[in-house]
């Protein structure tokens, strides 16, 4: 959708300032230069600057650089995964934080149009998460079919806002350890690709908004958003198409 002026100016400051950031790393400024716009305005600029440099180089197909940092509080983690796009990443991300044992509280997709996908969590963890065992981790999911149980008790809705690129999904469920795999294996089996999730919890229900597409970039039909919702609720057992 056409940006307002005020979203324009917000985004070239922005921009500016997380440039300003990475130290005359000319690879992470372009990066900045070419970041989804909906991204930069959800981002601060610091966090916009920490994510470039994780993707300063693009990933080789199969490649995952995964970056531990502390976050603003005592045990909240920045956990920034690079990666190529592909179907089903999120899916094999948040699997892999399950197993660990990681309580995701924020989850931001961004990709690029060169193929280039940053997955960025926030993660509580009285420890810093194993870097080294996370990457490799990370490296084998991406190669094997997902398993998760029914969300019986979600509410999905669709809206496919005018002018808008992706269709609007927000699931509402009581919040619980893995829900936000469930959902993304769910949409990956399903057919559809995430470009970006936001992850929010009140008084433990999960309120989690999706923009999805199918795997040409289109919209999801009416057909698509249905198998969705049927995946979400009937659990999957699967590998990602």
């Amino acid at each position: 959708m056409p940006l307002r002026d005020e979203h324009r100016r917000l985004l070239r400051q922005r921009r500016q300032a997380a440039a300003r950031l990475v130290n005359g790393d000319k690879a992470a400024a372009a990066r900045i230069a070419v970041a989804p716009p909906a991204y930069v305005l959800v981002h601060d600029s610091s966090d916009v600057a920490r994510h470039a440099g994780v993707l300063s180089r693009r990933p080789a197909p199969g490649e995952v650089r995964a970056v531990v940092t502390p976050g603003r509080r005592p045990g909240i983690w920045h956990l920034d995964v690079a990666a190529r796009d592909q179907g089903g990443l999120l899916a094999a991300c948040t699997g892999v934080l399950a197993a660990a044992g990681l309580e995701v509280v924020q989850a931001v997709v961004a990709t690029w149009d060169d193929g280039a996908a940053l997955e960025a969590f926030l993660v509580a963890s009285p420890q810093a998460p194993d870097v080294t065992e996370l990457h490799a981790a990370l490296e084998r999911s991406l190669a094997l079919p997902v398993f998760t149980p029914p969300v019986e008790d979600a509410v999905v809705t669709f809206d496919d806002v005018a002018g808008g690129l992706y269709t609007a999904c927000e699931v509402r469920a009581p919040d619980r350890p893995g829900l936000l795999h469930a959902l993304a294996a769910a949409m990956a089996v399903a057919g559809a690709d995430v470009h970006a999730a936001s992850v929010k919890t009140v008084d433990g229900m999960a309120r989690d908004r999706f923009d999805l597409s199918d795997r040409d970039g289109n919209r999801l039909t009416l057909a698509r958003q249905e198998a969705v919702r049927r995946s979400i609720e009937r659990g999957v057992a699967a590998r990602a198409s």
